[in-house]
């Protein structure tokens, strides 16, 4: 009885045994299921990743950044406005530096930099790379190498590097950080961008189990493509003329700021784009005022005052409403819908022709002018020369000018925008409808790219014709008219001897921020002008913000031209016209 008893709870325990290795089996193979459904189904992804991190090896390849380049008239070789230098980084593996005391001290005399800036640095023993300094020049780079410091490192670092430091920088940008990516700023780096980066490639190649690389194993590959090299219409020469004549002008006269463009009015190539003030884009971080940036013949506007009455005389004749004969009577002051208009010298000159009116700028002739026109034609014919449009140059954020005031109607408004005050231009804007006068009456589109070189293949950028605003004919009347006002006028400052040029003069009144009236002592100057006549290589306009040494442009911006105007005719080597 004892013995069956002893066999049965035997017997039982082996069938527990059984079914616990039964259970133990179904919960192992339940793991492994719920396993293998969790790394091929719900992580497959994040495991195929790392398995390709394991046996893959992928890396992107840069392509090189295209370079911007002016040219020089005579040698017509080109010149570097912004290049990629190859200089380098400095580090340090803080753990491996022995003698940091020393090191640091040697290094600061070397780099320049502070000595207790360096110690502390190689003083982080935690971080296996700390950066002492970056964009190191060569000289510099071959004195560490032959220190052989211990822990010190050299890594290479390809930099955007603008020669000319200051030359052109307002028109040509910066390479500056936008979130964690380098991306071109203002200027040409920045509205051609994507031509100049390139296209980023690839390298993907398979790795053994030890990491190593195995031949023939490549996978795939794409070769960068090389950003595009961008050629301006601009000469340096004359680039550095206008900037430095500009801004010997600003120090003479007590000027806030200043632009000066000479373009081709032929062709709308812009020849030179200064400005005053400006900054050196190799230390662009440096400033603290963002607006020098901006280039302020473009992305600004202003009431352009009295370099705009040949634009009216313009519209008058080629309506048939008057001729350069036409004469009026200037009895120096007339009101219009209770508001004053008065010539600047404040005289009444009696009777007086078309000619003498833009030679003595008086405001009172074109308003006579503008009476003589229907507002619907007058307004459209002011949209045509294009001053309240964008002009399509190459940059982004241009401004536009403003002429909403003629939407209202009121003969005050269409009085007062005759002589340039009321409606509002960019500097570049106004440049360019005065070309279309030297242009046969043609309006053409500013550009300031000459030619993109896209593996060695160039793709120049031809001239563009918006539209005929005037007639031939009416372009050489108003043109011969602005020879006069320099041969006989206000603007005889503006005389360049054996050669012909037309040209006007504009002391424009500065509006009040609140808008109601003008500041009383704050003026603008400006001059246009374009020459030599009979067959105009450039027009020129030069603008002076708040001069204080001189009350009218014609003593200020009219001698700047004539300055600049015969630099420009040695330098094209042109013979004389007289």
């Amino acid at each position: 009885m004892k013995k069956s008893f002893l066999t049965l709870h035997s017997k039982n325990d082996f069938v527990v045994r059984i079914y616990m290795l039964i259970f133990l089996v179904i919960v192992c193979f339940c793991v492994v299921i719920l396993r293998l459904f969790q790394v091929q189904i719900i992580k497959n992804d994040f495991y195929k990743v790392l398995a390709q991190d394991q046996h893959e090896f992928f890396q992107e390849t840069v392509p090189k950044r295209g370079e911007i380049f002016v040219r020089d008239l005579y040698s017509d070789q080109l010149y570097p406005l912004a290049v990629n230098k190859e200089l380098s980084i400095i580090y340090s593996s803080p753990k491996n530096v022995e003698n940091k005391r020393e090191t640091a001290k040697k290094i600061s005399k070397i780099l320049e930099l502070e000595e207790e800036k360096i110690y502390n640095l190689l003083n982080k023993e935690d971080d296996p790379y700390e950066v002492i300094k970056a964009g190191v020049q060569d000289d510099m780079v071959e004195i560490i190498r032959k220190e052989e410091f211990i822990g010190i490192g050299i890594i290479p670092e390809i930099v955007r590097y603008y020669p000319g430091n200051y030359l052109a920088s307002n028109l040509v940008g910066f390479l500056g950080f936008k979130d964690d990516e380098r991306v071109g700023q203002y200027g040409i780096e920045g509205y051609y961008n994507d031509r100049l980066e390139g296209t980023m490639g690839f390298l993907e190649i398979e790795k053994d189990v030890s990491g190593n690389w195995i031949s023939f194993g490549l996978k795939s590959s794409k070769a960068p493509e090389n950003g595009d090299d961008i050629i301006l219409t601009i000469d340096q020469t004359i680039q550095y003329l206008a900037e430095k004549k500009l801004e010997d002008a600003i120090n003479k006269y007590g000027a806030k700021r200043g632009d000066l463009i000479v373009m081709d009015p032929t062709s709308g190539a812009i020849i030179a784009l200064a400005q005053y003030p400006r900054y050196n884009p190799n230390e662009y971080s440096k400033e603290e005022d963002m607006s020098v940036f901006l280039n302020s013949s473009i992305h600004s506007v202003y009431e352009p005052g009295s370099v705009q009455k040949p634009i009216t005389m313009a519209i008058g004749i080629d309506l048939g409403k008057i001729s350069p004969s036409t004469t009026y009577i200037d009895e120096g002051y007339l009101k219009i819908d209770g508001w004053p208009i008065s010539n600047s010298d404040g005289k009444a000159n009696g009777k007086q022709n078309m000619i003498q009116v833009l030679e003595k700028s008086l405001n009172t002739g074109t308003v006579f002018v503008v009476n003589q026109i229907e507002k619907k034609e007058f307004y459209g014919y002011l949209k045509n020369f294009g001053l309240d449009e964008f002009t399509g140059i190459e940059f982004t954020g241009e401004t536009r000018g403003n002429l909403s005031n003629l939407e209202k109607k009121n003969e005050i408004n269409y009085a007062t925008a005759s002589y340039g005050q009321g409606i509002s231009v960019t500097p570049l804007a106004a440049l360019n409808a005065i070309s279309v006068l030297a242009n046969e009456g043609k309006l053409m589109k500013p550009h300031i790219v000459s030619e993109f070189i896209h593996d060695g293949i160039s793709e120049k950028v031809e001239p563009e014709v918006v539209r005929q605003v005037v007639s031939s004919r009416t372009a050489n009347l108003v043109s011969a008219m602005m020879i006069s006002v320099i041969e006989n006028g206000h603007a005889q400052q503006a005389k360049v001897d054996g050669y012909k040029f037309a040209g006007k003069t504009g002391t424009a009144q500065i509006p009040k921020k609140d808008g109601r009236g003008y500041e009383e002592e704050k003026t603008i100057h400006t001059f246009v002008g374009f020459g030599p006549m009979p067959n105009p290589k450039f027009s020129i306009l030069v603008k002076l913000d708040e001069p204080e040494n001189a009350p009218y442009a014609a003593n200020t911006t009219a001698v700047v031209f004539q300055d600049l105007a015969q630099e420009l005719v040695n330098y094209y080597n042109l013979s004389p016209t007289e």
